[in-house]
């Protein structure tokens, strides 16, 4: 596996076959659809295909909320396949203790072959059950490298349950991370102490609370998987958004709070100083105990790994490795600086073929996120994923004191692994 410099682009792009390692993966759209309250899966699938769902239900809880229609052969050639679905769905009513207000019908990539009418077939469940919501979603590996890869279109479909509202309400809705930022955010204090409220999906216990979602004046878009679900909802819903994707620059947080300050009409900048100033004295703390220690970051745990590298390095870590299988666009600004600023800087395919040597295994990084420290076999790690809901200057002060932490510690990557409920 050739180590790349910032300056050779190609690099981390190559196509080639790909090397999945246990460190590998996400949530899934078994998960993330599970956020909707009061609602139930069904995967239309070869069983072989239900071992996907089957285990990411296992992992992570929910298995409960999920069920299997297993296809065959005689099933797709007899010509009864969308007769199938619809039947299927009357058997799992029967069965369930209640029926669920919301049904994600699942069908596999086998399923983009079949031609499935399910216009047809929401329509029928729809004038069957009429007190229920039907979508469908896919999870097709095939379309992971277009525009509606199966993570968008779960969001999409999520997000497409709710129904415009007469209501607006001084609340602003986050989309994209996974997890709700905790009270002491301080998005959250501040805008409280205005007036205004903060909500996300997993703030919701019941179906009925989840709707007033649609209640709100703007959505704040935290990630690229929810930036089509926000469009939607500005379309259809007539909500705003502001994409201010997580970043852990203190200038990109005080840039962002200008914007919420002239959308909501409301000075957040100055009552965010004192953050600002905690999340720059919190680098150079951080800075001073790590030292010239080498430190790779992983595109897995954080959504702008380019632009965490730059800041890094801009604060004087020693930014050693960037983990990624590509530049996304959202990080093209922030490549081009790191390549003429800091072109020693290697990015890595986690994903290359060649990456199955380990060529990096024994190099001593301190690495942000567990597939970096699988590759490496660091005990330096920072046990994160998906920048796990931190987010403004308090995100930066937590990232700071998680990093010292891996640094003063000792990391178990495959207790991080195992604990993380990987879905590919």
């Amino acid at each position: 596996m050739s180590k790349c410099s910032m300056i050779n682009l190609s690099c981390p792009a190559e196509p080639s076959l790909h090397y999945v390692s246990p460190a590998h993966g996400g949530w899934g759209v078994v998960r993330i659809a599970a956020l909707v309250p009061e609602s139930h899966q069904l995967f239309v699938c070869p069983f072989a295909c239900g071992r996907h769902g089957a285990l990411g239900g296992e992992q992570n809880g929910i298995k409960d909320r999920i069920s299997y229609l297993f296809i065959t052969e005689s099933d797709i050639v007899s010509g009864d396949f969308e007769q199938l679905i619809i039947d299927s769905v009357d058997e799992l009513f029967e069965a369930l203790p209640k029926i669920p207000k919301v049904l994600f019908i699942f069908t596999s990539c086998l399923d983009d072959l079949l031609g499935t009418d399910h216009e047809a077939i929401l329509a029928e469940l729809d004038r069957k059950f009429p007190h229920v919501k039907f979508r469908h979603c896919t999870m097709n590996p095939i379309s992971l490298d277009t525009s509606y890869p199966p993570g968008v279109t779960i969001e999409m479909n999520m997000y497409g349950l709710l129904g415009r509202s007469g209501v607006k309400r001084k609340q602003i809705n986050i989309l994209g991370s996974n997890v709700s930022f905790d009270a002491e955010c301080d998005l959250k204090t501040l805008l409280r102490e205005k007036g205004w409220s903060v909500s996300h999906i997993s703030d919701h216990d019941s179906f009925e609370s989840f709707m007033t979602m649609s209640e709100a004046r703007l959505n704040i878009v935290t990630a690229p998987i929810a930036l089509k679900s926000a469009q939607q909802m500005e379309r259809e819903l007539g909500i705003p958004y502001i994409a201010s994707y997580v970043n852990h620059t203190p200038k990109a947080v005080e840039n962002f709070y200008e914007d919420l300050s002239e959308f909501i009409e409301e000075d957040l900048v100055a009552p965010s100083k004192g953050y600002h100033i905690k999340a720059e004295e919190k680098l150079a703390w951080a800075r001073s105990v790590i030292g010239d220690q080498p430190i790779a970051i992983d595109f897995q745990a954080i959504i702008k790994p380019f632009s965490l590298a730059l800041t890094l390095s801009e604060h004087g870590f020693n930014v050693g490795m960037i983990a990624s299988d590509g530049v996304p666009s959202h990080e093209r600004a922030a490549f081009d600086v790191l390549a003429k600023k800091y072109p020693d800087i290697l990015v890595e395919n986690p994903l290359a073929h060649e990456a199955v040597t380990f060529p990096f295994e024994g190099e001593q990084y301190l690495c942000i996120g567990f597939d970096c420290g699988y590759m490496t076999g660091s005990d330096k790690v920072v046990n994160i994923m998906e920048d796990e809901g931190l987010y403004g200057y308090i995100g930066i002060c937590r990232l700071m004191d998680m990093l010292v932490e891996a640094y003063t510690g000792k990391a178990n990557v495959q207790k991080m692994i195992k604990e993380a409920g990987l879905i590919i």
